[in-house]
């Protein structure tokens, strides 16, 4: 088997205790999430895709040098506000073979402490592989979670191809594992771009908000390079025409002199030339002395 983990068939006899130290979750680095609870893990911890096996998948970043805050205390008690799913079925995973036997469809991961000699019975019918009710109910729950985990796997390839995926920082600086969405990206998609993201569902353009929600649990020196915006060159504005410059365009090309005949002739006996003299100033003195007349 890989990583350790054993059928759940080798340890059937044996009882399942409650899940009370998270001092695992630290070496599981990331646990897968379900499409029912994104929204809620959103919260509490920081989402990120991976790569696993060629398909991207969302999940919970558990290393500890990503959080910006403590996810379990010196005792291993969990200590945030959701438990994922992933934590709460943790050590049992689906295994590969196919069985009429429940108990053969089930793995577990090494490590735990939650199979000991006390608690609810793992198998309650050895000859037909039947589990017992809390243990049925968690592999109903990873049954629920695979299949959740392939719907969010298709929108995160919508993402991809819309190109708003980018890397987280490791330790190092350099590019992680872990994917995110850029908001620089994101906010400049077209609006066909954002109808084509929505044409199969609106759960790609959902998911892409709730993990740049998340990215507020990470430390601020894991968090994506900023790109830089491409200068571009500034184009000079094109100047307003005024309507009237047309109009005035002309006019120094057009003869404005005046002769005789453009108004009168000054020799013209039959002009009355004193219509054209001005009034006569009037007497200060008399308006002095008597006041001003009335017109």
């Amino acid at each position: 088997m890989t990583d350790g983990r054993i059928p759940l068939g080798l340890v059937a006899h044996r009882r399942l205790g409650p899940q009370t130290d998270f001092r695992f979750a630290p070496f599981l680095r990331w646990a897968r999430l379900n499409d029912t609870e994104y929204h809620l893990s959103a919260h509490h911890l920081a989402l990120a895709a991976r790569a696993e096996d060629g398909t991207l998948r969302l999940g919970a970043i558990l290393d500890p040098s990503y959080p910006a805050a403590p996810q379990i205390d010196g005792a291993g008690r969990w200590r945030l506000g959701y438990q994922p799913i992933a934590l709460r079925t943790w050590p049992f995973v689906l295994g590969a073979a196919t069985s009429d036997r429940p108990v053969d469809g089930l793995e577990v991961l090494p490590g735990s402490t939650r199979i000991a000699t006390e608690g609810a019975p793992i198998c309650i019918e050895p000859a037909t592989g039947a589990l017992g009710p809390e243990m049925n109910a968690i592999r109903n729950t990873l049954l629920m979670l695979r299949e959740g985990g392939e719907r969010l796997g298709r929108a995160l390839e919508l993402l991809r191809i819309a190109n708003v995926l980018v890397p987280l920082r490791g330790a190092d600086g350099a590019a992680s594992e872990f994917l995110t969405v850029d908001a620089g990206r994101f906010n400049a998609l077209e609006p066909m771009a954002l109808a084509a993201l929505a044409r199969e569902s609106f759960l790609a353009l959902d998911l892409a908000g709730a993990m740049l929600f998340s990215r507020r649990h990470l430390d601020a020196k894991r968090m994506p390079v900023p790109e830089k915006a491409p200068v571009e060159a500034a184009e000079t504005p094109a100047t307003r025409a005024d309507p009237m410059d047309f109009v005035l365009a002309g006019l120094e090309a057009m003869n404005f002199a005046l002769d005789a005949s453009d108004l009168f002739d000054p020799r013209d006996p039959a002009i009355d030339w004193r219509e054209f003299a001005p009034p006569p100033p009037p007497d200060l003195g008399n308006e002095a002395t008597h006041g001003a007349q009335p017109p």
